[in-house]
C-alpha cells in the first residue's frame, strides 16, 4: 500500500495513494491529489492518475541494465504521457559509465489532442577516485531542434559540490551555469 501525505505550505497539501502490485517486476498504480486553500482552483490539475513499472535489473558484475516504464494522466486538463527509460551502467577500469535513453509520448490538454514525441540520450563518465563526473546530453521534441548540454561536476570532500554546465554549446544562444553547494550535518 502506498500512502504518502505531505504539507508544502500552510495552505497547500498533497497525497499520493496507490498500491504496489504483486508481480515479479516492480509495478505500482495510484493517484496524486493536491489541495490548496482557500482557493482549490489554484492547481490546474489537482488529481493525476499514474502507473509505474520497473523491470528487474539484470546484468553481470560490471554491467547493469534497467528499464523503467511510466504513465500519467491529469484529471482536469487531460494531459497524458507514457515514457520508457533504459539505462546501462558499466565499470571500465577506473571509470564508471552510464548510458541512458528516454522516449516519451505525450498529449497536451484534451482540447488540443496533439500527440508529440520526445527523445533524449545521455552519457555520464565518472571517476570514483577523483569524484569527478562529466555528462553529455542531447534531446529533441518532434518539430523542434536538438537541445544539447555538457556538464562537469566535482565533489570536494563530502560536503562541497561544484558544478558547471553549458546548454547548446554549438549555437549562438548557448548559456552557461555555475553552481556550488555546501552541506553540513550535525
Amino acid at each position: 500500500m502506498i500512502w504518502e501525505f505531505s504539507k508544502q505550505s500552510d495552505t497547500s497539501y498533497s497525497a499520493r495513494v496507490g498500491s504496489s502490485l504483486p508481480h515479479v517486476p516492480e509495478a505500482s498504480v495510484g493517484a496524486d491529489v493536491r489541495m490548496r486553500g482557500p482557493d482549490p482552483a489554484v492547481f490546474g490539475d489537482p488529481v493525476s492518475l499514474w502507473a509505474d513499472l520497473r523491470l528487474a535489473e539484470q546484468g553481470k558484475p560490471r554491467v547493469k541494465r534497467a528499464t523503467h516504464l511510466k504513465a500519467r494522466i491529469d484529471g482536469r486538463s487531460g494531459k497524458r504521457s507514457v515514457s520508457l527509460d533504459n539505462s546501462v551502467t558499466r565499470r571500465l577500469h577506473t571509470l564508471d559509465t552510464e548510458f541512458r535513453q528516454n522516449l516519451s509520448v505525450f498529449q497536451e490538454a484534451a482540447s488540443n489532442r496533439n500527440t508529440r514525441l520526445r527523445t533524449s540520450q545521455s552519457v555520464k563518465l565518472s571517476s570514483p577516485a577523483t569524484r569527478t563526473a562529466v555528462t553529455a546530453r542531447a534531446s529533441r521534441t518532434d518539430g523542434e531542434s536538438w537541445q544539447t548540454s555538457i556538464a562537469l561536476e566535482q565533489e570536494l570532500r563530502k560536503s562541497i559540490r561544484l558544478a558547471a554546465s553549458v546548454e547548446n554549446p554549438g549555437t549562438r544562444n548557448r548559456a552557461g551555469r555555475v553552481s556550488a553547494r555546501y552541506r553540513y550535518s550535525w
